[in-house]
């Protein structure tokens, strides 16, 4: 709800979100005026420590996983070869039918464990393979100053917080708002 552009933009952001219960959520809308932008930027530009850490673990964890993708891909490897070399025995009739049915249903359990492990750590990967990194964070910050230094109308503030935030959290208690931005 905007009003006349020459005596300044204001607008009202209001809470639709609906509770899986039916309730509607009880934050009332901000009037998102000068003040409320030059709060949102500042929160924007000055990163919470917090969330800093927080991406810092993400990277360290995505290493972590890495590291255990490929000491399993090793075992995989290993219990495959001791399948093959469990067939050369029993074709050579070093080791019995019974025999070489049981340790092949060893076997066969382990690589059947380890390719499901193995499923589940790349599915994690790639997951993690999409968290932006602190350096990626700072790059987009600057991007975002650029852009929105430059831009006049609240169309393109909107367009400059879109390439970096993907939404903006308000909690609204009295006069206070508190805003909780997550990042893209």
């Amino acid at each position: 709800m905007g009003e006349n552009k020459k005596q300044g933009q204001h607008w009202s952001a209001l809470c639709y979100h609906q509770y899986k219960d039916g309730s509607k959520c009880e934050q009332r809308g901000k009037v998102m005026d000068a003040d409320f932008f030059n709060a949102l930027y500042d929160r924007i530009i000055h990163i919470d420590p917090n969330i800093l850490r927080e991406i810092e673990l993400h990277g360290s964890r995505y290493n972590d996983t890495q590291v255990i993708i490929e000491v399993k891909e090793q075992e995989l490897k290993k219990q495959k070869r001791a399948l093959d070399k469990l067939h050369e025995s029993y074709e050579e009739d070093m080791i019995t039918k019974q025999v070489f049915l049981e340790r092949k249903a060893i076997r066969s359990r382990q690589i059947q464990k380890l390719e499901e492990e193995l499923k589940d750590l790349r599915k994690v990967v790639v997951d993690e393979g999409n968290y932006p990194t602190v350096e990626q964070i700072y790059e987009r910050i600057g991007e975002f100053r650029e852009l929105w230094s430059a831009s006049v109308t609240s169309e393109e503030k909107n367009r400059a917080l879109k390439k970096l935030v993907e939404r903006i959290v308000y909690n609204r208690e009295g006069n206070r708002v508190e805003l909780t931005v997550c990042y893209k």
